[in-house]
């Protein structure tokens, strides 16, 4: 993995802690672009100026776990397709549904701002990855929406419309094609954490989860894995 892309990982990761830092609580990047330093100066009892001592809301662990999964998906984009533009791009999209991973775990909540920033650039992506292409993105949106629109009135409660609306995005990211795979992994691994709750509270109702990171584990294997494992299905059929 080249120095260049770790550096860019690495700027990735701290933008990732600023984003779930800012957006949610509608806070300053000049408020907040320095926490995720103090959250590790303080880890190591360290003291970088006076504003990191005691920081209230400093977050250690998730600054940390921010940075080595914005490392690791920039390592495996190197491995599947090199450093390149297209690997840029598809390590753009992958840092992103960590960001909203992030948000959804800590706040419950899907931001529309941040999936309408993202679409004119998701729109653009298929003319530089060269694949999906724009009719299949499209349809893969639609379907992603429709599905889990569905899922969301027939069993109220159980996801929000951020879930919908991030569904659709992904669906727009991965094709039609690939959308299965992201949806039958993310409803997989949904329903796997659904039953260790209900197990955890004796099946007491009234527990949620966040489905956010679910969904976005299911568009990380779709779009690093998505063909294999669509051609993998395919020949046993």
């Amino acid at each position: 993995m080249p120095l260049s892309l770790i550096f860019i990982s690495i700027i990735a990761g701290l933008f990732v802690n600023i984003v779930a830092d800012t957006m949610p609580e509608k806070r300053s990047i000049r408020e907040t672009w320095y926490w995720s330093f103090c959250g590790l100066a303080n880890t190591f009892s360290l003291t970088l100026n006076k504003r990191c001592v005691d920081c209230p809301h400093a977050r250690p662990l998730r600054y940390i776990g921010v940075w080595i999964s914005a490392l690791l998906l920039g390592w495996l984009t190197y491995q599947r397709i090199g450093f390149n533009i297209q690997g840029l791009v598809l390590s753009f999209q992958a840092w992103f549904f960590l960001a909203v991973a992030i948000i959804d775990l800590e706040h419950r909540r899907v931001l529309n701002k941040m999936l309408l920033a993202v679409l004119p650039a998701l729109l653009l992506s298929p003319l530089v990855l060269q694949t999906p292409s724009l009719p299949s993105a499209i349809l893969g949106a639609l379907f992603g929406f429709s599905l889990f629109l569905l899922l969301a009135i027939l069993w109220r409660g159980a996801m929000g419309m951020g879930d919908v609306k991030l569904a659709g995005v992904i669906g727009l990211t991965t094709g039609f094609a690939g959308v299965f795979v992201a949806l039958f992994v993310c409803v997989a691994a949904g329903g796997v954490a659904a039953i260790v709750v209900l197990i955890r509270h004796r099946f007491q109702r009234g527990h949620t989860i966040a489905y956010a990171p679910f969904l976005v584990l299911g568009a990380w294997t779709a779009m690093y894995y998505g063909p294999e494992l669509l051609n993998f299905y395919l020949e046993r059929l």
